[in-house]
C-alpha cells in the first residue's frame, strides 16, 4: 500500500538551506543523492521501509524545510519520520547557540559567511560508519566511486512512479558478503575485514551501533574506538554524520588541516596542537565547527 504526504518543519534560528545542499552537491559519482535546480531527492530506510523524500531548497534564507515523501508501503509512525527528519537536517539545533559564543576572528567570519548553513546527516548511522571506513586514507573522487560500486553490487532499490531509486546496504545486506566481493569493487583487503567485521558483529547483535546517539560524547567515542578497524577520525565522523553528536572533532582529516592552513594564513601544515587550539574554543559544539571549516574548502 503506497503512503505519502508533506510535512513543514521550522529551523530553530538561522537557515540557510541553499548553503547546506551546496555543500553536498560535491561529486559526479554520488550514486544515491540526487540535485536538481531546487530540491534534493534522497532515498532512505525508515522502519525498515524505503521513503523517498524531496525537499525544496529555495535560494537565501528561509525559515522552514518543505519536504514531500512517499513510499511504495504504508508508513504508520509518521510522527517518527518528522522527527527523524528534523534531526537529519539539523533543524531542531538553535544555530544561535554557536553563532553566539566567543568564537575566534576566522570562526566568525565563516559563521557571517555562511550563516544559516545546516548540516545534512546520514539517515542511517551503519551508512555513516560504512562510508568512514570506505573513506579512510583515500581521496573523495575515489570513494564515492567505490561506494557506487557497493551500492550497485547488493542492489537494494524501489520504485516510485516507474522509477528505481537505490538504497545504501543495510547491516545485514553487508553481512552476508565475502572479502572476495569486496575486493572487487576495490577495497582493500584491511577496509573489506573492517567492514565485514563490523556489519557481522552489529547483525549478530555483539555491538548496538544504534545506542551511540543516545550515549554522551566520550563513552559512545570509546565504544566506537574498541571496534577493530575505527581510530578518532573514523570515530568522530561516525558520531558526526550518522549519531548527531555535536562535539566530535576529526582530528587527522585532511581537508581540516587545509582549511585551517588556508583561513589562519599558516606558512605551514598546522600541527595537532594547532588543531587542538582552534577546535577547544569551539566547545560544545566542535562537529559544526568542523563543517564550517569543510564548508570554507
Amino acid at each position: 500500500m503506497n503512503s505519502g504526504g508533506k510535512f513543514i518543519i521550522k529551523a530553530i534560528g538561522p537557515n540557510c538551506l541553499d548553503h547546506s545542499f551546496s555543500f553536498y552537491r560535491r561529486s559526479k559519482f554520488e550514486s544515491i543523492d540526487r540535485f536538481g535546480e531546487d530540491c534534493f531527492v534522497r532515498p532512505f530506510l525508515y522502519d525498515n521501509k524505503p521513503v523517498l523524500i524531496k525537499v525544496n531548497v529555495p535560494a537565501g534564507e528561509s525559515p522552514s524545510f518543505h519536504i514531500s515523501w512517499r513510499s511504495p508501503q504504508s508508513i504508520t509512525d509518521v510522527s517518527g519520520l518528522r522527527s527523524k527528519l528534523a534531526q537529519m537536517f539539523y533543524a531542531d539545533f538553535d544555530l544561535n547557540l554557536f553563532y553566539d559564543m566567543t568564537l575566534d576572528r576566522v570562526m566568525r567570519q565563516l559563521t557571517k559567511k555562511f550563516r544559516g548553513f545546516r548540516p545534512i546527516l546520514t539517515p542511517d548511522i551503519f551508512e555513516a560508519a560504512a562510508w568512514a571506513i570506505i573513506g579512510q586514507q583515500i581521496n573523495l573522487s575515489f570513494a564515492y566511486q567505490v561506494k557506487s560500486s557497493l551500492v550497485k553490487l547488493v542492489n537494494r532499490h524501489f520504485e516510485i512512479d516507474g522509477e528505481s531509486y537505490h538504497l545504501f546496504p543495510t547491516v545485514s545486506d553487508i553481512a552476508s558478503l565475502n572479502a572476495d566481493q569486496l575486493r572487487e569493487i576495490k577495497f582493500s583487503y584491511r577496509k573489506a575485514e573492517y567492514l565485514l567485521d563490523l556489519a557481522r558483529s552489529i547483525d549478530e547483535g555483539r555491538f548496538d551501533l544504534y545506542q551511540l546517539a543516545e550515549l554522551e560524547y566520550q563513552p559512545a567515542l570509546e565504544k566506537l574506538l574498541a571496534i577493530r578497524g575505527i581510530g578518532p577520525w573514523t570515530a568522530n565522523y561516525i558520531l558526526m554524520r550518522g549519531a548527531g553528536h555535536r562535539d566530535a572533532f576529526p582530528f587527522g582529516d585532511s581537508g581540516l588541516y587545509t582549511a585551517i592552513k588556508n583561513l589562519y594564513k599558516l606558512d605551514t601544515k598546522p600541527s595537532h596542537e594547532y588543531l587542538e587550539k582552534v577546535a577547544k574554543r569551539c566547545r560544545p559544539y566542535r562537529s559544526l565547527a568542523t563543517f564550517y571549516l569543510w564548508k570554507s574548502l
